[in-house]
C-alpha cells in the first residue's frame, strides 16, 4: 500500500518538477537546484550541530553533478522508470511508515543550505509537504568584503545569534535591529523558547501568505514585506492573525508593497497644475461638480502655544475664506501622536473625505488609519515618504533662504553671518548651503557660522562675543512671526531687529488640493497610484512659501532681492547652479548645471563658506529625535527605536 502511495507521490512531484523546469528555460532562469561550488567549501567553517532548519531553505547541493537531479525547488525531473525514482519512492514509502529520522548534511552559506549528503531526502520531504528537516549544519563564513550581501548577513548572524531563527532575510542594512524594535525587543535582548516558536510559525504563515499573493514578484524579501507590513498593524497583530488575516491585510496595503519594490518610489510634484487647468478647476467647482467636501485638519499644538500650528491653522481659515460653502472644515488641536488614530476615526465618522495632519509626528498614525478608510484621502506635511495611501507635502525653503542669504551678504560689515539650523533633516542642509551662496553673491568674504536650535547652548550669546552682527534665526512660519526672528541684526545689547525671512503661506497649498479635489474625488494628484508615491514639494512659484521684508530693510538691498525673487519665480535665477565646493574642497556643481530635486532634497554635505557641521543623532535634545529618526538626513544609520522589552 506505502508503494503505490509513494509511487502516486513521485508522479505529482515529478509533473511539478517538468512544469518548474520548462517555466525557468522560458524565462532564462537557472532551471536546476543551485550548487554551492567547490571555492566556497574551503572558506572557514563553523559547525552549529544538528537541528531543525525550514526546507525551503534548502536551495541546492555541494555536488554539480547531482544539481540537474531537481528543479529548482528540489521536485524530481527523472523518470519512473530511473534508478533515481526507485529510490526516492522508497525513500517516501519509508516516511509513509515510519518517518524518516537521518539528519541530512549540509553547508549553510549566507542563510542557505546546501545539501552534502540527503538530497533525495530533501525531496522527498518538499514534495510532501514538509515545512522543515533535520540536518547537521557547518557554517561557511563569508569574507569579511565591503559588498551589501556580506554585511547583511554579518546582521544576520547576529540577529539569530538571539533569535535562533531562520528564514528571515532583509534587501538593506539596518532591517534586523527594525524588526526587533517593531517586535518591541531591544537589540542585545534573547528571544525566548516561547516567543521563537510562536514567531517562526507566524513568519511562515506570513511568507505563505505573501508568495501565494504573488509577492516573489514585488523585488522584496518576505522581510521587507513583514517590515512594511509592521508599519501599518502592531506586533500583537503579527502574533495573533491566522493566514486568512495575513491575505487581508497583505492585500490592503499592497500597493505600498509595489510602490517598496519600485526603483523608483516617489514622484514629486514641484509645481501646481498649469494655468489652464488650474481655470478648468475652478469652473467645475463653480458648476457644482461636487456641492461640498468636508476637510479636517489635525494639529499636534494649537495656534496660541505653536507658531507651527499657527501657520497651518491660517491655511485652514484661508481655505474656508476662498472656498466658501464648497467646503466644510474642521479643525482638531493638541492631537498627540499616540491618541491621532483615534482622532481620525472621529473624524472620518463625521463624513471627512480629505484630511491633512500638518506634522511629520502624526505620520505613523495616518498610514495605520489610511488602510482602514481606502475611499478617504489622506495628506501629511513631510517629504520623502514613500506611500501611496498617504501623500506627503511641504516647501521648498531653500529658494528664500538663498535670497536672505544675499541679503545678509550686503548687510554684514565683516561677512561673517550666524545662521541657526533647526534639525539636521531632509531640505535643511539645502537651506544652510543656499543661503551661504546668496551671501557669498553680495559678499566675496562672506564666512557661515552654523550652530543649532537642537544642541544645547547659548547661540546669540555666543554670535554677540564673536562680534556677528547679522544672524538667521528660526522663520516666520505665518505673517504674524511668534517670536521667529528669521534675518535679523543682533544689536550689542541683545536686541534683534527683523530684517526679512521665507514666510509659509499653506492656505494656497490646501485651497489648490481641495479644488482639485472638487472638480474630481478620483482625479490625479490626489488619486492612488500603484506604482509610485505622490510627494508635493512646491517653491516660490506656486505662492506656498514667499518673503517678508521689514520696513528696516534698506531700500536697494529690498530691490535687489526683489529681483531675485523674480527671477525665482520665473525660473531664470537657480540658487544652485553655479560653482560649489564641498567642505573638503571638492567640486560639487562646476557651475554648468543646475543639482537635481534629489540632490538638493537628501544633501547631507556642507559647502565651504560654512564653519560648522550636522550633529550627530546622539547629541540632540530629545525633543528633535522623533522628527530626525523620520526624516534625517542620516536616517538609515540611525538605531531603531526601542519602546518596550517581551
Amino acid at each position: 500500500m506505502a508503494n503505490t502511495e509513494a509511487l502516486q507521490y513521485y508522479q505529482q512531484a515529478l509533473k511539478t518538477g517538468q512544469r518548474e523546469y520548462k517555466n525557468c528555460v522560458h524565462r532564462g532562469l537557472n532551471p536546476n537546484i543551485q550548487a554551492l561550488g567547490a571555492e566556497k567549501l574551503q572558506l572557514s567553517q563553523v559547525k552549529l550541530g544538528i537541528m531543525e532548519i525550514p526546507i525551503y531553505l534548502v536551495v541546492g547541493s555541494t555536488e554539480e553533478a547531482r544539481c540537474n537531479s531537481f528543479s529548482p525547488g528540489f521536485y524530481p525531473l527523472m523518470g519512473l522508470d530511473s534508478e533515481f525514482a526507485m529510490k526516492w519512492t522508497h525513500l517516501c514509502g519509508a516516511q509513509l511508515e515510519e518517518g524518516i529520522h537521518d539528519a541530512i548534511k549540509c553547508y549553510e552559506y549566507l542563510g542557505r543550505f546546501y545539501v552534502q549528503e540527503g538530497n533525495k531526502r530533501v525531496s522527498v520531504l518538499k514534495s510532501m509537504g514538509s515545512r522543515t528537516i533535520q540536518a547537521e549544519v557547518i557554517r561557511l563564513m563569508p569574507d569579511q568584503a565591503e559588498d551589501i550581501t556580506t554585511q547583511i548577513y554579518m546582521e544576520f548572524l547576529e540577529f539569530y545569534r538571539r533569535s535562533k531563527c531562520w528564514g528571515v532575510h532583509f534587501s538593506e542594512l539596518g532591517g534586523y535591529a527594525k524588526l526587533q524594535a517593531a517586535l518591541g525587543l531591544t537589540r542585545d535582548q534573547d528571544w525566548d523558547e516561547d516567543f521563537q516558536k510562536k514567531f517562526k510559525a507566524r513568519y511562515f504563515t506570513f511568507r505563505n501568505s505573501f508568495y501565494r499573493l504573488g509577492g516573489g514578484s514585488l523585488g522584496l524579501t518576505t522581510g521587507d514585506a513583514l517590515l512594511r507590513w509592521l508599519e501599518f498593524y502592531s506586533a500583537q497583530d503579527f502574533l495573533t492573525m491566522g493566514e486568512s488575516d495575513y491575505r487581508r491585510t497583505l492585500t490592503a496595503i499592497w500597493k505600498e508593497l509595489c510602490v517598496h519594490g519600485s526603483t523608483a518610489p516617489i514622484a514629486v510634484s514641484l509645481a501646481p497644475a498649469a494655468e489652464g487647468e488650474e481655470k478648468k478647476s475652478v469652473m467645475s467647482t463653480l458648476l457644482g461638480v461636487k456641492k461640498k467636501l468636508r476637510v479636517a485638519f489635525l494639529f499636534q499644538g494649537t495656534p496660541q502655544t505653536s507658531g507651527w500650528t499657527a501657520g497651518h491653522d491660517k491655511g485652514r481659515e484661508y481655505l474656508e475664506k476662498t472656498l466658501g460653502d464648497s467646503v466644510s472644515v474642521r479643525g482638531y488641536y493638541g492631537v498627540s501622536p499616540q491618541g491621532a488614530e483615534d482622532v481620525i476615526d472621529e473624524a472620518v465618522a463625521e463624513g471627512a473625505e480629505l484630511i491633512f495632519t500638518t506634522s511629520v509626528s502624526l505620520i505613523d498614525a495616518t498610514l495605520r488609519v489610511a488602510v482602514k478608510y481606502p475611499k478617504v484621502r489622506f495628506m501629511n506635511c513631510s517629504i520623502d515618504q514613500p506611500y501611496v495611501n498617504v501623500k506627503a507635502y511641504y516647501c521648498r525653503v531653500y529658494e528664500g533662504k538663498f535670497i536672505t542669504g544675499a541679503i545678509a551678504g550686503a548687510m554684514s560689515p565683516s561677512g561673517r553671518i550666524g545662521y541657526v539650523g533647526s534639525y539636521p533633516i531632509l531640505g535643511v542642509p539645502a537651506s544652510i548651503n543656499a543661503f551661504a551662496l546668496g551671501a557669498a553673491l553680495t559678499n566675496p568674504e562672506a564666512r557661515i557660522d552654523l550652530r543649532w536650535h537642537c544642541l544645547p547652548g547659548n547661540y546669540m550669546g555666543e554670535f554677540q562675543r564673536q562680534s556677528i552682527q547679522i544672524v538667521s534665526d528660526r522663520d516666520f512660519i505665518s505673517e504674524q512671526p511668534d517670536g521667529a526672528q528669521g534675518l535679523a541684526r543682533l544689536e550689542a545689547d541683545g536686541e534683534l531687529v527683523r530684517l526679512a525671512s521665507p514666510s509659509w503661506h499653506w492656505g494656497e497649498f490646501y485651497v489648490r488640493m481641495v479644488r482639485e479635489m472638487l472638480r474630481d474625488p478620483k482625479s490625479i494628484p490626489l488619486a492612488e497610484d500603484s506604482s509610485r508615491a505622490i510627494n508635493y514639494w512646491w517653491g516660490m512659484n506656486s505662492g506656498v512659501i514667499d518673503l517678508h521684508f521689514s520696513p528696516d530693510l534698506p531700500e536697494g538691498v529690498r530691490s535687489l532681492a526683489e529681483i531675485l525673487r523674480q527671477g525665482i519665480r520665473a525660473g531664470t535665477i537657480h540658487p544652485f547652479q553655479r560653482l560649489i565646493r564641498d567642505q573638503a574642497g571638492n567640486v560639487v556643481n562646476d557651475g554648468s548645471r543646475d543639482l537635481t530635486m534629489e540632490e538638493i532634497l537628501k544633501m547631507d554635505w556642507l559647502c565651504d563658506r560654512v564653519d560648522g557641521r550636522l550633529p550627530a543623532f546622539d547629541e540632540l535634545l530629545p525633543v528633535a529625535r522623533p522628527t530626525v529618526r523620520r526624516l534625517g538626513v542620516d536616517r538609515e544609520s540611525i538605531p531603531p527605536e526601542e519602546e518596550k522589552t517581551t
